[in-house]
């Protein structure tokens, strides 16, 4: 394919529907964290998690309070803070961001996987977001690293590039490597920002995903539930959701 070739509608439609959320038939779901940016909707085998990989950890830790409350881990990382809002005795807070490789500022996730085996943990979680820097850190995480996570949440940048071949290719790279050995099961639009047009597709600008490891359930078909569902809420309180449904 042409690198300078824009990607087709029929590629966004595929891309998109990595995302699309798959129904799951004996789990349910749970909000955790605050009632608005800073909480994340997931499938309950969050709960049973004893440690938690939190990347990108800004003003808000009301995510991680909640599950270090009933007794899990938590290993933060967040280069672009000088400390966390609030305190916790499970809390573990690195001034470093996730990089593509450790230099400077950042750790590689083979260096933040090591401090998470250290810990010991029976089941993990990963939750990150770091404002785009997504696609060029899973390029080089390791698969066997990421099938380790029960659960994974994240939040997607950047969609008003998706008419350039090469973010394009990268962003199909990262669906691709995340949905190998976890299915995603909900998906919410960040009303922080609109939506952008690509090749006729509305598409929000931020897109929230949580993702099951495919061993932890069934999953028969794509869910048919309304997006935003019950438990989400506008990241932006006063501003009203954004409705993707046809997604």
């Amino acid at each position: 394919m042409d690198a300078n070739t824009a990607p087709s509608q029929i590629e966004i439609l595929n891309l998109l529907k990595l995302v699309r959320p798959w129904t799951m038939t004996g789990s349910s779901k749970v909000r955790i964290g605050n009632d608005y940016d800073g909480g994340y909707v997931l499938p309950a085998q969050v709960l049973h998690c004893d440690a938690i990989v939190s990347v990108g950890v800004g003003p808000d830790v009301s995510f991680d309070l909640v599950l270090a409350e009933r007794g899990a881990k938590v290993l933060q990382y967040d280069h672009t803070v000088e400390g966390l809002p609030q305190q916790h005795p499970n809390f573990i807070f690195h001034k470093r961001g996730w990089g593509a490789r450790t230099e400077g500022d950042f750790l590689s996730f083979d260096d933040i996987f090591a401090h998470l085996q250290a810990l010991k943990p029976k089941r993990a979680m990963l939750k990150f977001d770091i404002e785009g820097g997504e696609y060029e850190v899973l390029e080089a995480i390791k698969p066997e690293h990421l099938a380790f996570f029960d659960v994974v949440a994240c939040e997607f940048h950047g969609f008003e590039k998706l008419h350039d071949r090469r973010f394009y290719e990268g962003a199909k790279r990262a669906f691709e490597k995340l949905s190998a050995q976890h299915v995603p099961v909900h998906l919410h639009a960040n009303n922080a920002l609109g939506v952008v047009l690509v090749q006729g597709i509305p598409i929000p600008l931020l897109l929230e995903v949580a993702y099951l490891r495919h061993d932890l359930d069934h999953f028969p078909s794509f869910s048919h539930d309304p997006i935003p569902g019950p438990f989400d809420r506008p990241n932006i309180p006063g501003r009203v959701d954004l409705c993707i449904n046809p997604f």
